[in-house]
């Protein structure tokens, strides 16, 4: 497996595959804005040139400085074969070279995959009420980095 920056092709074959692989409407998530804009750190993970897996993420400059995950999507055939913890990896490493002091990342309640993935790999877990709204509960994920390298 091999993780490298996403390109626009990238971006147009993720909108593709995207409902199937979560299995259900959520493309308008992989809003375009995630490659034109905030794209310097979303990251692609192919096995033999196949695109197998992505991250969207970003960076937010507000105090403490923060490598933010949006949307992660691994292909169906590939899950539970360590493409998500690699991503995270590789994403956090990026956002610790940029400077982050923090990881973070945002499920719904009841998305019992996010959070014991979340949990697995050293993220804790906090429930929020009104996070997104009146009664729109979410689960904030956080991770400390620690001060940001000299």
């Amino acid at each position: 497996m091999q993780t490298r920056k996403i390109t626009k092709a990238d971006f147009d074959q993720i909108v593709e595959v995207i409902d199937r692989w979560w299995g259900g409407p959520i493309s308008t998530f992989a809003h375009p804005i995630f490659f034109y804009e905030l794209g310097d750190h979303a990251l692609v993970v192919e096995d033999e040139g196949r695109l197998i897996g992505f991250l969207l993420g970003f960076v937010h400059s507000k105090a403490p400085k923060t490598g933010y995950v949006h949307l992660v999507g691994i292909h169906p055939d590939y899950r539970r074969k360590g493409v998500g913890r690699l991503l995270y990896e590789q994403f956090t490493e990026r956002c610790r070279s940029a400077g982050c002091e923090r990881m973070k990342a945002i499920t719904t309640t009841g998305n019992d995959g996010s959070i014991r993935f979340h949990q697995a790999v050293g993220w804790t877990a906090t429930e929020v009420e009104d996070y997104a709204g009146p009664g729109r509960r979410r689960i904030v994920f956080t991770r400390d980095l620690g001060p940001a390298p000299n």
